[in-house]
């Protein structure tokens, strides 16, 4: 196992480049964790206390039962605010916090609803709100309840409907001590999305620092000589190096997971989105893993791979939306971005961020956009081995 052995060696060299963006990371998600926790404080019931959101609700659908059943049952949750019928007028109180939350009930939702036809609530929020995910779960809860009683009792009136789902709703107990921990569930969510897509960031970073620089100590062409004069085979050799990689990167990614676990001031109890963050990171580390010896294997200069480590971390940050909220970025912009991996990592994210239930309809996007980076993946590990191959004709 010399190769492997020798990985690591220099991989070594590489351990106070590698620090800095480690250091940097943990330590910022480490005062922000603290900052979290002085102000919630530590008397526990006083850092998630049930309070109403403030919602401004535009309802085009004004003489339906079921809206109305609708609305009386979000009153647990959000306080109605009024602030004209002028769309500038709402979208300036959302945007001075005076609302987090517009939800538009479109024109002939409840007959779309009510016959299976997509009926769609149009929301337009704060970016990565947890009060707004609050709102959302709780939509969600009625609307899934709505349909299970017209799946099983087709011939029910849409007033019948309203008065057994407020009937049903009304038997809840200790909602105020759930609302609390679904809250909190819900902001834990929120920073790992926050954590997860920053740390994006540090893998692209990190991996070219190491990896492009061990692959490129392997695959200069006198290198490349010697070996072929070894007695380990060329098949022996890149197995090892396939072996230390796959090493590396499950030490990055069992060290971040459990920074991020730890540093977690909202984890109640592990979850769902906890597991498909963690799987999202795990397919993004194999991209960025094929960029690194992509570049390792094809730059001439060590040079150029601190250069690149830089430029192309920081391009793909502030592209895909790392260090920018994708919501806050242009069409253009995003168009542009969805040709990167990073962009389909970052929208995954977000995505799990705002997951409540795990049918194959709602982790359908999931898996595409962790299919869509696989692609990417089997794409550059392709052109790796047209590269490398041209390197072993060019050796010999």
């Amino acid at each position: 196992m010399q190769v492997f052995k020798t990985y690591f060696k220099i991989m070594k060299k590489q351990l106070p480049s590698l620090l800095i963006y480690i250091t940097v990371f943990l330590t910022v998600t480490a005062i922000l964790s603290f900052a979290i926790l002085r102000d919630t404080g530590d008397s526990g019931n006083t850092a998630f206390k049930s309070s109403k959101v403030p919602v401004i609700i535009d309802n085009q659908d004004e003489n339906s039962a079921f809206v109305e059943g609708f609305l009386s049952y979000l009153e647990q949750y959000v306080v109605f605010k009024d602030f004209g019928d002028d769309e500038e007028s709402k979208r300036d109180a959302l945007f001075n916090r005076k609302a987090v939350y517009i939800l538009t009930i479109p024109e002939g939702f409840t007959e779309d609803f009510y016959n299976g036809r997509e009926a769609t609530l149009i929301k337009d929020t704060m970016p990565d709100s947890a009060d707004a995910t609050y709102v959302d779960s709780a939509i969600n809860y009625y609307l899934n309840q709505a349909r299970l009683y017209i799946k099983y009792n087709p011939e029910i009136t849409t007033k019948e409907l309203a008065v057994r789902l407020q009937n049903n709703l009304d038997v809840q107990v200790n909602a105020e001590i759930k609302d609390e921990q679904k809250k909190k569930t819900l902001n834990s969510d929120i920073f790992f999305a926050y954590y997860f897509n920053y740390l994006g960031y540090v893998a692209i970073a990190c991996f070219i620092v190491g990896v492009s620089t061990v692959m490129f100590s392997y695959n200069g062409i006198d290198i490349m000589r010697k070996h072929y004069a070894s007695p380990v085979s060329i098949k022996n050799m890149n197995f090892q190096l396939l072996f230390a990689n796959l090493i590396f990167v499950m030490c990055y990614l069992v060290v971040f997971i459990t920074a991020g676990i730890l540093f977690n001031p909202y984890l109640i109890s592990f979850n769902g989105n906890l597991l498909l963050f963690i799987a999202n990171s795990a397919v993004f580390t194999l991209v960025v893993l094929s960029i690194s010896y992509l570049i390792g294997i094809s730059v001439k200069g060590k040079n150029a791979i601190q250069a690149l480590a830089s430029m192309l971390s920081l391009c793909l940050a502030f592209l895909s939306g790392m260090f920018v909220p994708q919501q806050f970025l242009g069409k253009s912009v995003l168009r542009v971005a969805s040709f990167t991996p990073s962009y389909w990592y970052v929208k995954n994210n977000n995505t799990i961020m705002d997951l409540t239930d795990y049918s194959f309809d709602s982790l359908k996007d999931i898996l595409i956009s962790m299919l869509i980076q696989l692609g990417f993946a089997v794409a550059i590990t392709a052109i790796c081995l047209v590269v490398s191959k041209r390197k072993r004709m060019q050796a010999n």
